[in-house]
This record gives structure tokens, C-alpha cells and sequence, in this order.
């Protein structure tokens, strides 16, 4: 197995304390702590010297989460977030963030009652693999997160986390106008292969969407093993010239779903593959350690630490 797995999404806020309330009140994370970015750090990881804050939750039990990064900057880019709150086909950047839940009724109380309901249509639909049900809230600085439900015996293949409300991220997805460039990319940097493929039409799904024409899912989902969280890259089977591309907007100190953190045992190899400065960071649960961006062919940052 590839000593590189996905910790979570890498969220850009000014609103850290909003986020930190959706993933530790709807999804069950614990905050392990922060770390203040010098100006050499924050150039060589994120391309700016104004002052970066970081924030690391975890799913307990597993090695997966989310990354929470505040950057101190007054420039217009600042203010823009990656995906505006109607842009649910664009593609060319991250989109949204699964979460399985065992049980989907009581997982959209759960969310309610901690305050973050869900905004969408709840979609059904039917694949391969059984039936499912899906359902979206959009939050702060555009960022969408999943609640998605199926056959409990499939989700043992795709989820760690079983047993609580929601799962750690199971995947994060990311609609492409060309997926190859990227699954090589991702091959070549992180060693992860293309470990599950699935395609369905449903119109709830479209709804769900926001949309009026009809998608065509078709998916192929990219990481260390269907165990471990994935990059589901989608393809909606929509003319390439519909909706529009995201490409290049993934930058900081842009909000939203910027990127991904990924952890990996050997950060030489992944800097030899892709090119990266690396520097030192502090970063828990995982202590003084080293760190590089490297950043993936539709511009969207990685940020990777290494174990120790």
C-alpha cells in the first residue's frame, strides 16, 4: 500500500469558529491543535507572507480530518471564495466533502438540532452497487458538506467510521473537465491508483444539483484504497462548454475548498515527484515535523506533512 493517504479537505476561512462547530457538532471531530505560519512558511506552502493560522481537527480513532487555514489578508482575492454558492457544476475544483451515515433520518435531526440543516433537495438514487441517498449543506464560505447512505454492508468497504453519526470523510469530490491529466498526476506524486468506478442517471440527483438538465454521473474515484478517503473525480456528462471551468481559482488566500491535506511517511519522494520547498511545521497530532504544497494539474493545492 502507498505510505500517502488523504487526511481530510484543506479549508480556507476567515471563520474558523464556524467551521469548527459544523465538523465538531455535526461530524463528530475533536480540534488536536494549531499553529501559526511565519512569513517563509506561509510563502513556500501557500504563496503569500501575510499571516496564516492553521487548525487541525480528527475524526477520533482514525488518521483522517479536516485542515482549517485562516489567512490575515485584506487583498480582493481574499474575499472571494473558490465557488460561489450557485456554481454546484463548475468545474475544476473541489466541491464537496462525503460523509457516510448509518442511520440518514437521524443524521438530518442531528444536523438540524446542532444548527446546520440541510439545504438541498435529498436525492435517491440507484447504482450498480444498490441504492443510496444523498443529502448537501452548503456553510460558510461555500463549502459543501454530504451526508450520503446506502447499503451498510457496501459502506464497509469505503468507511472506517461505522458506528457513530457520520463517518470521517469518506471522499472529497471534484468535477473535471479532463480527469487524466489529474489521475496521473496523482499516480505519479502519491502512488494512488483508481480503486472504484460507478455511473447512474437519476433526476433526483439532478435536483439535488439544482440543476434542470440531466446528469450523467460517471465517476472515478482516486487514493490509497477504497478503505482509506478518495478523491472522487465526476464527470457530469455535460457538454464541456456548460456551467464553465474553475481552473486557477484554487489559490490562497481564496475561501472555500481550497484543497487537500495528505499525510505521507516519506515527504523526499513526493517533493521529488512533483517539486515543492519543503519547510518545518508544527503539526498535530503529529508534533515538529517537515511540510510541502505541491499543486495538482487544476491548480488546487496539496498540503503535505510528513508522519513522524
Amino acid at each position: 500500500m502507498t505510505g500517502s493517504r488523504i487526511y481530510g479537505p484543506l479549508i480556507s476561512t476567515a471563520q474558523i469558529a464556524q467551521h469548527e462547530r459544523l465538523l465538531v457538532d455535526v461530524f463528530g471531530m475533536e480540534v488536536t491543535g494549531g499553529a501559526s505560519l511565519g512569513a517563509e512558511q506561509a510563502r513556500h506552502l501557500f504563496g503569500t507572507e501575510c499571516p496564516v493560522e492553521l487548525v487541525a481537527l480528527q475524526t477520533p480513532g482514525v488518521e483522517t480530518g479536516a485542515v482549517l487555514v485562516r489567512f490575515d489578508a485584506d487583498s480582493p482575492v481574499a474575499q472571494q471564495p473558490v465557488r460561489d454558492a450557485d456554481g454546484r457544476i463548475l468545474r475544476d475544483a473541489f466541491r464537496v466533502i462525503d460523509f457516510y451515515v448509518p442511520d440518514f433520518a437521524a443524521a438530518l435531526d442531528h444536523a438540524a438540532a446542532a444548527g446546520f440543516a440541510m439545504h438541498t433537495e435529498e436525492a435517491s438514487y440507484e447504482t450498480n452497487e444498490g441504492a443510496f441517498k444523498e443529502a448537501h449543506h452548503t456553510g460558510a464560505d461555500n463549502v459543501v458538506t454530504a451526508f450520503l447512505h446506502g447499503d451498510a454492508g457496501f459502506f464497509t468497504d469505503f468507511a472506517e467510521v461505522r458506528d457513530r453519526i457520520a463517518s470521517e470523510p469518506i471522499s472529497i469530490s471534484l468535477p473535471l473537465t479532463d480527469a487524466a491529466p489529474t489521475v496521473d498526476w496523482y499516480r505519479e506524486t502519491f502512488g494512488w491508483e483508481v480503486v472504484y468506478e460507478y455511473d447512474f442517471v437519476d433526476a433526483s440527483f439532478s435536483a439535488l444539483m439544482g440543476v434542470e438538465e440531466e446528469l450523467r454521473v460517471r465517476s472515478v474515484t482516486v487514493g490509497p484504497s477504497r478503505q482509506q478517503t478518495y478523491v472522487n473525480i465526476v464527470d457530469y456528462g455535460l457538454a464541456t462548454d456548460a456551467g464553465g471551468s474553475l481552473a486557477g481559482r484554487s489559490v490562497a488566500p481564496r475561501r472555500g475548498l481550497l484543497g487537500l491535506a495528505v499525510l505521507t511517511d516519506d515527504l523526499d519522494d513526493v517533493v521529488t515527484a512533483a517539486g515543492a520547498a519543503t519547510v518545518d511545521l508544527d503539526f498535530p497530532p503529529y508534533g515538529l515535523t517537515r511540510a510541502a504544497t505541491v499543486n495538482a494539474p487544476f491548480g488546487s493545492p496539496h498540503l503535505v506533512v510528513e508522519r513522524k
